[in-house]
């Protein structure tokens, strides 16, 4: 298969520390690829080396089926991005610092710039100073310029900073019409799990500087794990009726209170039943599937 972006064992040192080892991404023409991670995981080391900030120490990027080189110059006109913080010159207007985008990258489609504007919600804004503008106002005109150009590929490091709930909802929408009707491919970082969950085809989670897993959205879905959580005053009793009395052994302790049951075909009454038959207090039990959050912690944090 071939890869609108890829990376061959991709690696940073700085200082003499390894802060990114061995990551191998793999993003398709078209797609929304969620990059998931904790603060520090090393999410933007991998963004700046795939938009050529940094150099790898070990490892090649590859992008539209040519590997990054430092000469590689007219790649990037088929790209947009977002890394950390979006900058602009800040007494020139929202407006202004667009067109000059337009310029530098040697765009001139009439009416692109009212239109990124508009796809953002920045009209009303556009002729004001940027210096005037709050941090959300500064981070759409941030992913309007990422879009501006229209890109075939968009990097976008932690895009809804600063975002109000009903913005992200704007922005969710905005990256899922980018995606079908414009043919935009997208690679999103992100700590706002539902977020991703709700617009990406693919997560890559990263933790501590190497890559833990690389999974379809579908696929996660499709092996969704039940169970069954407990909240019980005496623990150790409860773990000892779950193992002698009613024989399971695919459950977890979590925490001073909690159980994870995820024997296949248990049923809460007979859980409830058992429990309360041997004077263990039940504070709550209740039915759950494995959500993409599950799914971050046990790749990340072992939960």
């Amino acid at each position: 298969m071939s890869y609108i972006l890829q990376t061959d064992h991709l690696g940073k040192i700085i200082d003499g520390k390894e802060i990114v080892t061995d990551v191998n991404i793999h993003i398709t023409k078209g797609e929304i690829y969620g990059f998931l991670g904790p603060n520090g995981a090393g999410k933007t080391s991998v963004m700046k080396m795939i938009t050529n900030l940094w150099k790898p120490t070990n490892g090649r990027v590859s992008l539209f089926g040519k590997t990054l080189e430092t000469t590689s110059y007219e790649v990037f006109k088929r790209m947009g991005s977002i890394i950390e913080f979006p900058t602009f010159y800040e007494h020139l207007s929202g407006k202004d610092n667009l067109q000059f985008h337009c310029e530098y990258m040697g765009y001139y489609n009439k009416g692109s710039v009212m239109e990124a504007l508009e796809m953002l919600n920045l009209i009303d804004s556009a002729d004001k100073p940027v210096k005037n503008y709050s941090l959300g106002m500064k981070q759409r005109l941030g992913i309007a310029r990422a879009i501006l150009c229209r890109p075939e590929l968009v990097i976008l490091d932690e895009p809804t900073n600063g975002l109000d709930p009903a913005g992200m909802k704007q922005i969710r929408d905005l990256f899922k019409m980018l995606c079908t009707e414009y043919g935009m491919t997208l690679m999103i970082s992100s700590h706002l799990l539902s977020e991703i969950e709700s617009i990406a085809n693919t997560i890559g989670v990263i933790n501590q500087g190497k890559m833990m897993k690389e999974i379809a959205i579908e696929e996660i879905a499709e092996t969704n794990t039940f169970y069954v959580e407990l909240v019980v005053e005496d623990m150790k009793r409860a773990a000892f009726v779950l193992a002698e009395n009613m024989h399971l052994s695919n459950f977890k302790i979590i925490g001073d209170s909690t159980i994870r049951i995820y024997e296949q075909g248990v049923a809460t009454q007979k859980v409830s039943k058992e429990l309360m038959l041997n004077d263990v207090a039940i504070l709550s039990i209740t039915q759950h599937t494995e959500s993409l959050e599950d799914y971050f912690l046990k790749m990340t944090q072992g939960v």
